[in-house]
């Protein structure tokens, strides 16, 4: 495939480049590529071609239970609600529903994510049908050591799908301190140092977390050991923040803020070079999957006490080059030699005015002014359509799970 006439972001910059993408991947970029025979060409001429985004923690299966709990306190929302609703999902329900947490997502830009939940095996195959790419985890919880099986289904899911078309690889999602032992945690650690696999969990988002652990217990078990994606951070203190810096902590400021739970401590974990990402959690506590409003939420959240906090460049990095490396995945950049994973822009859109400020209107203004989103040089988006999937009975069976799911059978 040849893209032709395209405005390209490199280096925060635009310029007028033509794509050449070879078996999923870049092979060149120039201001004029001559096609050769049997080569497809594309004219995004008036569009804009920026690298694709990442959503570094959610639940796509959740997507069923979108507005479900709404205006309740943390507790009452999970204890009382979702724990109670998750008992009813099926693995058809979780399917659909990441499907249409995926269907969200690419219509926003978002081409890899990070997954925690159970069903994996459902959100997986969902994943290969698509055509997105993900890390996906098992969300591990134990008592007393009994964790019913969920570990030996997250190394199942390891066996079976961890690279997977280079799209789907899986790792370890031990869901928060409060809910694994002390031993289970180890243990979690131990089979990801020999398979060398990426861990996720949930991390101080409650200040009664403090009541059974500290950062300080947690990370010197093994965490500093493995590669980390800390989940919400909300708790911690300043001097808690120097344990984080092997890691990629995952954002997640609309949640956060939905819920009560807090802000993360974000310009200290930038002044001490932490690379922080972006994940908008699952949809059962942020409506929204679009990565780019939790990244202005962010930003906002910061600007409020100095505007010159989290600037431009920053915030860019978290979505792309960061969420690549939390995610372990090559890419993050317009380059040779890198995955064709691409969002492309109507560049004409009123919000996106002027141009030349591209990337500070894009990350300023509440757009739906893309285009396309391609990953491995396929389309999984395109002018309203989804060409992996039969929309339509995707969306028509995903409402009938919902309903089942949340006690709506009308």
């Amino acid at each position: 495939m040849v893209i032709k006439n395209a405005h390209v972001l490199i280096n925060g910059k635009l310029e007028r480049l033509d794509i050449r993408i070879l078996n999923g991947y870049i092979n060149s970029l120039s201001k004029s590529i001559v096609p050769s025979d049997g080569e497809e060409v594309i004219d995004f001429s008036g569009k804009i071609i920026t690298p694709g985004f990442v959503n570094t923690h959610t639940h796509v299966g959740m997507s069923v239970l979108r507005g479900y709990a709404e205006d309740i306190p943390f507790n009452t929302w999970l204890f009382e609600r979702i724990l109670p609703a998750e008992e009813r999902l099926t693995p058809e329900a979780i399917y659909y529903g990441s499907l249409v947490s995926m269907m969200e997502m690419a219509s926003h830009g978002v081409v890899a994510f990070c997954d925690m939940y159970f069903h994996e095996e459902m959100v997986a195959q969902a994943v290969a049908d698509f055509g997105m790419k993900a890390v996906i985890t098992r969300g591990l919880v134990d008592s007393n050591g009994d964790d019913n099986g969920r570990l030996d289904e997250n190394i199942k899911l390891y066996e079976k799908w961890h690279g997977y078309d280079d799209r789907i690889y899986v790792g370890l999602g031990p869901h928060a301190p409060y809910s694994c032992s002390r031993e289970y945690l180890m243990r979690i650690l131990d089979i990801a140092k020999t398979n060398d696999m990426l861990v996720t969990m949930h991390f101080f988002e409650n200040t009664w977390e403090y009541d059974r652990y500290s950062p300080e217990e947690i990370i010197n078990l093994g965490f500093d050991k493995v590669h980390f994606i800390p989940v919400h951070c909300t708790q911690l203190k300043t001097e808690h923040l120097d344990l984080l810096k092997s890691s990629y902590p995952s954002i997640n400021t609309v949640s956060n803020m939905k819920l009560g739970n807090g802000m993360p401590r974000i310009m200290d974990m930038l002044r001490k070079n932490i690379k922080i990402t972006i994940g908008t959690d699952g949809p059962a506590s942020n409506n929204s999957q679009n990565v780019l409003f939790d990244l202005r939420t962010s930003i906002l959240s910061q600007k409020m006490r100095a505007p010159e906090n989290f600037n431009t460049f920053e915030a860019f990095n978290a979505i792309t080059k960061n969420g690549y490396e939390a995610l372990r995945l090559l890419g993050g950049e317009i380059a040779v030699g890198m995955p064709a994973d691409l969002v492309i822009f109507n560049s004409n859109h009123i919000q996106l005015q002027p141009k030349h400020k591209f990337l500070e209107n894009l990350i300023h203004s509440f757009t739906d002014s893309v285009y396309a989103t391609m990953v491995n040089g396929k389309f999984i988006y395109i002018d309203g359509k989804y060409p992996t999937i039969d929309a339509e009975e995707v969306l028509s069976k995903f409402s009938i799970f919902s309903k089942k799911v949340t006690g709506i059978e009308s």
